[in-house]
């Protein structure tokens, strides 16, 4: 996998996700799903990453995936970490979305694009090394 993108992703809005989080984007060959690293920052007004995870999702899509994501089963791994409050890695988390494909919600002035409510499984720090081949 090679590391192509590394921002801060700022998010605007009234409630729902304002603030900002670390995107990292790793993308493989052709027929490897991307994997993105979306890493809560506390200290600057970080957004609540399990809560707008589709939200969050879906902008990237949209913004450095234009052309599609590969036809898998999982086209995208979206990876949510928590960093430890004091020692140690934090937690990773895995998010399966019901869609991959964003779609805009909501009404009025205040539409979003969404991926949908994500599914969230525990990841070991071992096992994203391993996705993004940090080993």
């Amino acid at each position: 996998m090679n590391l192509t993108h590394e921002y801060m992703h700022h998010r605007t809005g009234y409630k729902l996700g304002a603030g900002c989080c670390w995107i990292r984007i790793y993308k493989g060959a052709d027929r490897d799903a991307p994997v993105v690293v979306c890493e809560e920052l506390p200290r600057v007004g970080g957004v609540a990453t399990e809560e707008v995870s589709g939200y969050l999702a879906a902008e990237v899509v949209r913004e450095h995936f234009s052309g599609g994501l590969p036809d898998l089963p999982r086209p995208l791994l979206w990876i949510e970490h928590r960093p430890a409050r004091r020692r140690g890695p934090g937690k990773y988390f895995l998010h399966t979305f019901p869609s991959y494909r964003p779609r805009t919600v909501g009404a009025g002035f205040v539409r979003r694009v969404t991926l949908g409510t994500s599914h969230r499984e525990t990841l070991d720090p071992a096992e994203v090394a391993i996705l993004i081949r940090e080993v």
